[in-house]
């Protein structure tokens, strides 16, 4: 299981990575065009933002891997044992169902994309809206993989105690 962990975080790294130089090159494009050629790309500005919403959902899944989310992580902190495992299940809980309610959502807002286009690049919005189920099935297998670690360690911990 680490060891798909490992692989998943690290294509989300990487399309992450590659969605932010894409970003980038696409808003450097369109500024140049509008300062130099006097004319900007029409399509630049929707591709970027489009680009820029599958970064920061594909990003919300690696940081929730990482621990690296918005926390509040003092009490954890300054709690030992066993109610520190418990806070850390509890907040584990409460991702999961976060992303449940994403996956669930979000597979609704495809459904309705299927019949809208983006103004500009006439793109079926599905396409946009497919990062959001997408995001929520990787974060509800990170939240697991995180629960069952946090399980093993107190397992071990508990074998070591009796030993």
């Amino acid at each position: 299981m680490e060891r798909l962990d490992k692989v998943i975080y690290k294509v989300l790294f990487y399309a992450c990575a590659i969605l932010m130089f894409a970003m980038a090159a696409i808003v450097t494009a369109q500024v140049l065009s509008r300062y130099i050629v006097g004319r900007p790309f029409t399509w630049s500005e929707e591709l970027a933002r489009y680009i820029f919403v599958w970064m920061s959902f594909l990003g919300m899944a690696v940081g929730v891997k990482m621990g690296s989310h918005v926390a509040l992580d003092i009490l954890v902190k300054k709690l030992s044992g066993v109610s520190q495992k418990t806070l850390m299940l509890v907040n584990n809980g409460l991702i999961f169902f976060f992303g449940a309610c994403m996956t669930v959502s979000g597979f609704k807002l495809v459904e309705v994309g299927m019949r809208q286009k983006s103004p500009t690049l006439q793109l079926p919005m599905q396409y946009v809206y497919v990062v959001i189920p997408i995001s929520g099935i990787i974060l509800l297998y990170f939240v697991l993989s995180e629960t069952i670690r946090i399980f093993r360690n107190q397992e071990s911990k508990e074998k070591e105690e009796l030993a």
